[in-house]
Parts: structure tokens; sequence; C-alpha cells
């Protein structure tokens, strides 16, 4: 009978990479951005006491398993989450990973602490050290690829798709300042909706998959209830969301610093043409007006 033991070990990586924060957190807590550089996750519920799950074949036949909890999330900070890992449903390792994030000279810092407890010899510290490394590496990969399509992206004119209004601004303000103005809801109801519109926040859930409801009460008397659901949150970076209900539509800002100032990039994507052409006389003006008031904010003006 094969002797049954337990082994223990403890390894600290230090990575730098030239990327922000804002994106190297977002490769962590994204589901489609982490598949660029880890297994692709079959669960993914990124928070406190969520659940991450991922398989894969070995190369020579059978199946290994990371069944992955969150324990703490100190967004743009820290990530604690504990694991365990199975083979062919045999367990072979337990373990506690810690990702510290600080800034460095031209980045971020990435600190990578695990602590594993191996059983029978199935595995060992070594080969977890090795093998995170090279996770390491691909992330840096990945964001060296991310920075590459997003330059491209800066450079190109913001022409406007099928369907689809875009609306360009620069600020004379720092892009944290314009992006907490979209994701803090104290600023976002002074500026939000055209001229003339006031508006009443019932809920502001501002995560990937939440709902912002809230009432609109028109210059005309008449009050307009709206729904939209957070489809994506990249820090600092990028707030894309969906409307519910008619009309519908895909709202997607991107922010970029730019000489110290912020380009915000307003693009409004319809699904039906109908509806497209029903709004076009009056939703480009509408819009532009909303950025306006925007401003105003920024500015610290009270809007009306």
């Amino acid at each position: 009978m094969k002797e049954k033991f337990v082994s223990h070990g403890t390894f600290v990586i230090d990575k730098t990479y030239p990327a922000s924060r804002e994106q190297v957190y977002h490769a962590m807590a994204d589901a489609e951005a982490k598949a660029r550089w880890f297994t692709k996750p079959e669960v993914f519920d990124f928070r406190v006491g969520g659940r991450e799950f991922s398989s894969g074949e070995a190369p020579d036949g059978g199946l290994y398993t990371f069944d992955a909890t969150y324990q703490e999330i100190v967004p743009l900070e820290r990530i604690v989450y504990t694991y365990v890992m199975d083979f062919n449903g045999v367990r072979f390792s337990v373990s506690i990973t810690t990702i510290e994030l600080s800034d460095a000279d031209g980045g971020t810092k990435l600190t990578f602490t695990e602590q594993g407890t191996f059983f029978d010899g199935l595995d060992a510290v070594e080969n977890r050290e090795h093998g995170s490394r090279e996770l390491l590496e691909l992330l840096g990969n990945s964001l060296a690829q991310s920075h590459e399509s997003a330059a491209a992206e800066d450079d190109a004119d913001p022409a406007p798709g099928e369907l689809e209004f875009v609306h360009m601004r620069l600020y004379d303000f720092p892009k944290e300042a314009v992006y907490s103005a979209w994701a803090q809801p104290e600023l976002l109801t002074q500026w939000w909706g055209p001229n003339g519109f006031t508006s009443t926040f019932h809920e502001f859930d501002f995560r990937e998959g939440g709902f912002w409801r809230f009432t609109f009460y028109g210059p005309d008397g008449k009050d307009y209830p709206n729904e939209n659901k957070f489809i994506e949150i990249e820090p600092g970076k990028r707030i894309v969301l969906e409307h519910q209900g008619a009309p519908e539509f895909r709202l997607t800002a991107t922010f970029t610093e730019q000489a110290g100032q912020t380009r915000l990039t307003f693009r409004q994507q319809f699904k039906d043409e109908n509806v497209f052409e029903q709004v076009k006389s009056f939703c480009p003006d509408s819009n532009e007006q909303n950025l306006d008031r925007l401003q105003a904010v920024l500015e610290g003006q009270h809007v009306k």
C-alpha cells in the first residue's frame, strides 16, 4: 500500500508590469480577460465568497480541476482566495493565494504569495511555483497585447458603426475624476440626461451584472422609468451597459488619458433599425447635452 504523507511549502513571486493597476486588476477580475492567460473559467463569480472553477485535460490523459473560493477582495489592491486541485477526482493539494498590487516605476508591482499543502507526493511546492511563474508570464503577454490593441483603438477615429451614435469629448480633468462622475451615483444623478431632465435613482449596483434603475422627470411633466444592466466594467477605463426594455441599446463609455486631459468616447448602439430611425432626429443632440452637463459637474457647477 502506497504511503500517505503531507508536505507543505510557501513561495513568493514579484513581477512588475508596464500597465496600470486598473489594467492588471481587470485581467484577474473579469472572466473574459482572465481567460486570455489562465484556464477559461467554467464558473466565475468574482466576489467575496464567490467561486471560480475550471478544468482541463492532462497531456497524457486524465482531468485536472481547479476549484477556488474568494476570501477577500480589496479592489485594485488585494485578492485572496483558497483553492483545491484534483486529478481524476483525487485531491492532491489545498492552497491559499494572496495577490497584492502596488504602484511601481513605470507600472504595477504584483506580489504573488502561495501557501500550499500537498498530498502523497502527487505535487510539490517546486512544481507549483514553476507553474505559477509561467502563468504570470502569460499574464504579462496578455497585458502587452491589450495595450497594443488599446493604442490602436485610441489612434483610430471614433467612427460610428451600424445603428450607432458616437460622441467624443476632451475634458480638462484627470481620468479618475471623469470616471468617478460615472461611477459615483451622487455625481451621476447631477448630470445624467438631456437638458431639463432630473432623476431619482432607485438602485445603483455598480458591478458587472448589477442593475441601475432610475426615473427621469421630464420638462413635459411626465415620468420615464429606466433600467440598465452593467455588462462590463474595467475600472478607470471602460463602462458598458445595456438599456433594458424599449428602446434597447448598448452604451459604451471609454476613458483615455491624453496629455493630462481625458478623452471620453461615448458609443450608443441600437438593436433595431426601426427604433434607430425613430430616435436619430433627437438622440444625438440629447447625448451632446448630456456630455455638456457632465462638463458642468466636473467644473463644480449646479446643473439644471
